[in-house]
């Protein structure tokens, strides 16, 4: 009896999940012809070497920035969302709104020069591309990597795409997670937001350092989110924490939309 209750279970999970799934692809192909992104995703498309990220991504920064109209956007990570990113500054802008800028780094020097290359001339003032190397950042006890050499802005919004993630030391190699919102964070007073693009280790180490009523997980659209946070909501000091407070903090994970996009 209670294995079938399970496969129940199992079943109306999976059934509720794509249910959910199917709602987030309608919405995304609506805000697509809404906000006309075809033509852009196509000319990217065609441009760019680069896999790029998953629609959802796009959908979930353009309708951010849209909505919430970040002045200053840091990109770890230059790639196609560099266009999506430029684009929703410029339709602030030409809807009456601030002139923003996307400051995108990027630590592979082969793709900054593609990017660089192929980079749209309309979109061209807000958005800065630069290279720099990766390098490791440590807080507390999470270690991981950020890059060297960050422009100095009052960023409102940060999003995590790169640099690499692999670290390499004595000759072996492992896996971390991103640190330029955290070293961000610890050098500003500001308010800032991160969306993290399906980057699970790099959520769950935010989830330690805020607390899981700070991060977010949200599928389907496979994105961590982190709103507005200043190093006071950090909750991970600089000697560690209790086991104990550290297992009642981690990441929540949902089923659910981002809340600026309504009940959708």
């Amino acid at each position: 009896m209670l294995h079938q209750l399970k496969k129940i279970k199992g079943k109306l999970t999976r059934y509720r999940r794509q249910q959910q799934l199917n709602k987030a692809n309608a919405f995304c192909n609506k805000y697509v012809k809404e906000n006309n992104l075809q033509p852009l995703l196509d000319k990217v498309n065609a441009a760019s070497n680069s896999t790029g990220i998953e629609l959802y991504d796009y959908i979930t920064l353009h309708s951010y920035i849209t909505t919430h109209k970040p002045q200053y956007i840091l990109e770890c990570g230059t790639g196609k969302s560099t266009w999506i990113l430029a684009h929703a500054l410029q339709q602030n802008h030409l809807l009456g709104g601030g002139k923003g800028l996307v400051i995108s780094m990027e630590s592979i020097e082969r793709w900054y020069n593609e990017a660089k290359n192929i980079f749209p001339k309309e979109l061209k003032e807000y958005a800065e591309i630069h290279h720099s190397p990766a390098t490791t950042y440590m807080y507390s006890f999470i270690k991981g990597t950020a890059f060297t050499q960050v422009p100095d802005y009052p960023y409102d919004f940060v999003f995590v795409d790169g640099p690499e993630l692999t670290i390499t030391e004595n000759g072996n190699s492992y896996e971390t997670v991103n640190m330029d919102f955290i070293r961000y964070l610890l050098s500003t007073d500001k308010k800032a937001t991160a969306i993290i693009d399906s980057r699970l280790r790099t959520c769950i180490a935010y989830g330690n350092i805020f607390g899981k009523n700070k991060v977010q997980y949200l599928k389907p659209w496979q994105v961590g989110i982190v709103q507005n946070v200043s190093k006071k909501d950090i909750l991970l000091h600089l000697d560690g924490m209790p086991l104990s407070q550290m297992l009642k903090q981690n990441t929540d994970f949902k089923f659910a939309n981002p809340e600026w996009l309504g009940g959708m």
